[in-house]
């Protein structure tokens, strides 16, 4: 895992012109024919040629259970970026899982293959929207969690943070509603996009 920038310079070896470094905190944007950075590139430009993931499986094998999804949302971006198949645009992918359901999703340019084993995954793991989830953190929080009705599931704590896990959303929020709340900072997180 090499940083942008030494990405930048041993990019602009290969290619022979100059490349510009894009990240979230860059200000302008480079008037580059050739970019490198992070995922704000994709935010900050309208059209490209192409677009190369390297290393994508950290993306894809991200230790969160939406990580599919959030693969599949910045891979649809660099699409409408290419242009698509017709216009000549390319998608390059670099991974170790090429049977993944999410490349095979882009390669198939349809996002529907996704759904049905992403839902299995979910079911079986009993993460949303097969659920609801709230994550509960902030000094308040052991308290608050001590008081929550036993309709909702209590997990943790980790790092000073519990999850809370219902059958559905009504049930959650319902819950949430009827525990009472004592002094202190507290967050609560429904559906977190971490886990």
């Amino acid at each position: 895992r090499i940083g942008v920038s030494r990405a930048r310079e041993e990019l602009e070896a290969l290619v022979g012109e100059p490349v510009g470094e894009v990240t979230g905190d860059a200000d302008e944007m480079p008037s580059n024919r050739v970019l490198v950075g992070t995922e704000a590139v994709l935010r900050r430009i309208d059209r490209a040629d192409g677009v190369a993931f390297l290393e994508l499986d950290q993306e894809l094998l991200a230790p969160r259970y939406r990580a599919a999804e959030q693969a599949m949302a910045l891979l649809a971006r660099a699409a409408r970026v290419v242009g698509g198949r017709g216009d000549g645009g390319r998608l390059l992918l670099q991974t170790r899982v090429p049977r993944h359901d999410v490349v095979d999703a882009v390669l198939h340019a349809d996002p529907s293959r996704l759904v049905e084993p992403e839902r299995s995954r979910r079911k079986l793991l009993r993460f949303p929207p097969v659920t609801a989830l709230a994550a509960v953190s902030g000094e308040a929080a052991p308290a608050y969690v001590d008081r929550v009705p036993p309709t909702v599931e209590r997990l943790g704590p980790d790092a000073g943070r519990w999850l809370l896990r219902a059958p559905d959303h009504a049930t959650l929020c319902d819950a949430l509603a009827a525990t009472p709340r004592t002094g202190g900072r507290l967050r609560i997180e429904v559906d977190p996009a971490r886990v």
